[in-house]
């Protein structure tokens, strides 16, 4: 488990990444399409990711549909500047001590959208850094409670941190991969053939099947190709 502490820290320097990358961006490259999420700009994604904590501090959680909750947070900001955007997203403290969304949550949506966005503009990133290891310690528990409700098979995860057993499931595989490979497989970084590829002990489908049954993640429908670190 990792601490609170160590969350926090990981959201704050996401942020101040993003803030980075993205403040003098031009128009046209603000208006690139994020391929990970079709729907958005990137400066749409910035949107997201500052209405996202001032819903947290406003009690404004989803009561219907999750998707029509960021399509506000979204529509909230797309008429102003990405400066006065980024302005008000580092302006607000993060209060870790929130219980919804907790910290958690908070720091695998800010890491898993910074890789997006580095994907969308060519801008390479860091996989070895804090934020991507709460992000992939996110992603392990998440990966654990979806093969358990599908009843899939366990998977022996093995990254730069040793080897653990992610789900209950009889029988589990193997999966060798990074940190960084496990946080953008969970969250569906990846086509379903790049998934496929990766480095298991056997047959991955049950487990494939289980991690996106859900529907809250679903895989890209083309091989997701970043830029290198």
């Amino acid at each position: 488990m990792t601490s609170i502490d160590v969350q926090e820290a990981a959201y704050a320097s996401s942020r101040a990444r993003i803030d980075a990358l993205t403040r003098d961006l031009d128009e046209a490259t603000l208006a690139t399409t994020v391929p990970c999420c079709p729907l958005w700009s990137v400066k749409d994604l910035v949107g997201h990711l500052t209405g996202v904590m001032e819903d947290r501090h406003n009690h404004n959680l989803p009561t219907g549909g999750f998707k029509d909750w960021t399509d506000a947070q979204v529509a909230r900001h797309r008429g102003q500047p990405i400066e006065e955007v980024l302005e008000v997203w580092t302006s607000m403290p993060i209060e870790p001590q929130l219980e919804v969304p907790s910290i958690s949550a908070l720091a695998f949506d800010v890491v898993t959208h910074e890789h997006d966005l580095r994907h969308a503009i060519g801008a390479p990133g860091d996989h070895d850094s804090d934020s991507v290891r709460v992000g992939a310690a996110r992603a392990a528990e998440r990966m654990a409670s979806t093969l358990d409700a599908g009843g899939a098979p366990g998977v022996r995860v093995t990254t730069e941190d040793g080897e653990q057993l992610i789900g209950t499931g009889a029988s589990p595989i193997a999966l060798t991969t990074t940190r960084y490979g496990l946080m953008r497989l969970v969250t569906a970084r990846v086509s379903r053939a790049q998934a496929e590829s990766m480095a298991w002990s056997g047959d991955a489908a049950p487990v494939l099947d289980a991690l996106f049954a859900d529907g809250f993640f679903t895989l890209q429908p083309y091989d997701v190709i970043e830029a290198e670190s």
